[in-house]
This record gives C-alpha cells, structure tokens and sequence, in this order.
C-alpha cells in the first residue's frame, strides 16, 4: 500500500496507520495532542541570538511608537 502521508511526514508505519482513520477519530487524535503539547506549557529553547533580535525587536516597536491596527480594525468588526 502506497502512504497516504504528504511527503514531509514520516512513513513509519503507524503514521500510516493513524492517516487511515476515519476523520472523526483522526480530529479527536489532534485534539488530544493539541491538549498534550498545551499541557506542558514549554517552549523551544531559545539562543542567545533568538533573545537578541527579540530584544532588538521590541525596543524597535517601542521607540517607533506605532503599535499597529487592533483586531478589530483588521477585520473590519
């Protein structure tokens, strides 16, 4: 049988075998790892350089002064 899976995903055997579910179950298998990843509130592990431009980022915005649009106003609510 040929993988289902788009051609990023691993073709480990249960890969294949969850891709084969019926929708209903494969969105409460989403569900329940959405929940998992949650769950352990981490985040990826940032470099010094990540913390940097963050840094230099937001120093940018705060001296620019322009905050942007509110939700709203993007989406014209």
């Amino acid at each position: 049988m040929k993988c289902p899976c788009p051609p990023d995903l691993p073709a480990w055997p249960v890969v294949i075998d969850l891709l084969t579910l019926p929708l209903a179950q494969r969105l409460e298998l989403v569900q329940t790892l959405w929940d998992s990843i949650a769950a352990e509130q981490n985040g990826p592990e940032l470099t010094d350089a990540d913390l940097q431009l963050i840094d230099q980022r937001l120093e940018s915005v705060l001296a620019d002064g322009d905050l942007g649009l509110d939700a709203d106003a993007v989406l014209g609510a």
